[in-house]
């Protein structure tokens, strides 16, 4: 008994107690109040261990199934997640590089990616909607400006040529600069008009490309007084057949930036040569420059470079309207710039003579 005590702990006032390995119960034995003896029972733990154990490691192996599984399942979905939400972003990208706000994406199903193309497709039908909205003002405003402003014109040009007077000839020639200057917006507004709608069409005819080039550069250098053109190269003596017209309107457009990017009593080149099947002429200046980074959205519409959108008037619309004649051509536009002077060509299609 006295070894039985022994290895039985002090309960504390508490009829049980635990043990790493056992468990202890003790009751007192009692009669009219009167305490005759405890009884006390030990039991080990052993078993409950054991069953304790064997929860853990069934819990153990359905934790890892459940990993596997919920692994598995990832596995099986992610690729139809990853498919979705990859034409979307593709679907973003191209809309933000082209402009095409007609592009829509599936919205098959009810889930977020589902709802997430539906809201896509709502905000490119409201773009678009809008776009055509501008797109038609312009055309209106355009159209609408063109007449009352030719007449401005004819008189201011009537009223030249009588003033004899000084400031008031000045005056006269300042306000015709203006007109000028607002009679190019217009027609350039016009024409891009013409190329949302589809409208713009080429008069191709045969033509001597060093005869528009050197008629071109005479007449530009009347305007550009501060700078001085100059066209570098053997004469080609080439007859192309695209539109004149156009085609003089794209070299006008790039000695126009030429001019308006450079720093006065700078020399602008124009370099025209013949290679294989391609006619391809460049406008050289020394200028500002463009950035590496801008270069690409030069030719998108009203895009301005950020450093000289404040500094210098425009709408950004020229190279876009070349960019556009140019592929009406079939040939191209680029630009190349290192960060001083700016080197902008175009190329045309030829047959070999």
């Amino acid at each position: 008994a006295d070894t039985f005590m022994f290895d039985i702990p002090a309960l504390m006032g508490h009829q049980a107690a635990y043990t790493s390995d056992n468990l202890f119960i003790c009751n007192k034995i009692t009669d009219n109040n009167d305490t005759l003896g405890t009884i006390c029972i030990r039991t080990e733990l052993a078993e409950l261990k054991n069953i304790k154990n064997k929860q853990y490691e069934i819990a153990a192996v359905i934790l890892v199934i459940g990993v596997g599984l919920a692994f598995l399942i990832a596995l099986l979905v992610q690729p139809y997640i990853s498919r979705r939400l990859l034409h979307l972003v593709g679907v973003m990208r191209q809309v933000g590089k082209t402009g095409d706000y007609t592009r829509q994406v599936n919205t098959d199903g009810k889930d977020e990616i589902a709802m997430l193309s539906n809201v896509f497709n709502n905000l490119m039908n409201q773009v678009r909607e809008s776009q055509e909205k501008k797109d038609e003002f312009i055309g209106i405003a355009s159209h609408e400006l063109k007449t009352p402003l030719t007449s401005i014109k004819g008189y201011l040009q009537v009223l030249e040529s009588i003033e004899t007077k000084q400031p008031n000839k000045q005056y006269v020639q300042k306000s015709l600069d203006s007109v000028n200057r607002l009679q190019q917006l217009i027609f350039d507004l016009l024409d891009v008009s013409k190329i949302q709608s589809g409208q713009l069409h080429l008069n191709v005819t045969s033509f001597d490309i060093d005869a528009l080039v050197d008629e071109t550069i005479a007449s530009f250098q009347i305007i550009a007084i501060d700078h001085q053109l100059t066209r570098k190269g053997a004469q080609l003596n080439l007859i192309v057949d695209a539109d004149r017209q156009r085609i003089e309107q794209v070299l006008v457009n790039l000695l126009s930036n030429a001019v308006k990017y450079s720093p006065p009593d700078t020399n602008i080149y124009v370099i025209s040569e013949k290679k294989e099947n391609q006619l391809t002429i460049r406008v050289c200046d020394q200028g500002i420059g463009i950035l590496k980074e801008e270069q690409p959205r030069v030719f998108d519409r009203f895009y301005r470079a950020k450093d000289n959108s404040v500094l210098i008037s425009g709408f950004g619309l020229g190279l876009y309207i070349c960019k556009d004649i140019m592929l009406r051509h079939k040939g191209k536009i680029w630009v190349e710039s290192n960060g001083v002077g700016t080197k902008v060509s175009f190329s045309l299609p030829i047959q070999n003579n």
